[in-house]
């Protein structure tokens, strides 16, 4: 073999190497599962890249008297109800929903646990099997993670409230089971930023109270 021959040989084995990294590096990043604090980083940032061509986009809007702001999928609603006492927003192609409602009646307090029961039985007495996946307590919100049969289908849900401010509000995130490490990952990302920005909210109260005090 000549030494250009060779050369050639050598540069050819150099870029199959190349190709072959940049295709383990690609698939790697495909398969690297969606966590809540990367699409909370995506929504910082407004745009998260799932990693196979697709991009979610994110908004903030402020509902209801008390302004709360609420992270919404930008640019994607199909369908969308607005009155006082709540919300609800649509894509019937993906079959993805926003629920928030707001209900000034008096409520009796109960514990998450107790609330998970609640639903469960709830959804029994209409002939309907709730299974709750995940119940969690965040510093001013607590949700629980449950999924319900539909048809020839599943629907993950995420069921939040806020555990002493505004008990009387509750918000109910939805997606198929199938979008659940999608979708249901945002969503779940997205009560964690509500209840950030309520906690950062409450602290600033709590501060000013200490300064008008001195």
């Amino acid at each position: 073999m000549q030494v250009d021959e060779k050369i050639a040989e050598l540069e050819r084995m150099r870029r199959i190497k190349e190709q072959m990294e940049q295709e383990e590096q690609a698939d790697t990043t495909e398969n690297d599962p969606l966590t809540v604090e990367k699409a909370l980083e995506g929504i910082h940032e407004g745009k998260l890249d799932l990693g196979n061509g697709e991009f979610m986009e994110f908004e903030i809007r402020k509902y209801f008297k008390q302004e709360i702001p609420f992270v919404m999928f930008k640019n994607f609603y199909q369908a969308s109800q607005e009155e006082d006492s709540g919300l609800i927003l649509v894509n019937h192609d993906r079959n993805v929903g926003q629920i928030m409602s707001w209900n000034p009646e008096k409520r009796k307090a109960v514990t998450l646990n107790q609330w998970a029961n609640l639903l469960v039985n709830g959804m029994a007495a209409n002939r309907m099997h709730a299974k709750v996946i995940k119940k969690e307590k965040l510093k001013t919100l607590e949700y629980i993670c449950f999924e319900v049969p539909a048809g020839s289908s599943v629907v993950w849900n995420i069921m939040f409230r806020f555990k002493d401010r505004f008990q009387w509000f509750s918000g109910n995130y939805n997606c198929l089971a199938q979008d659940a490490d999608t979708y249901g990952v945002c969503m779940e990302a997205m009560v964690w930023e509500l209840d950030q920005w309520m906690s950062g909210q409450e602290g600033a109260q709590s501060d000013h109270a200490g300064e008008q005090k001195s």
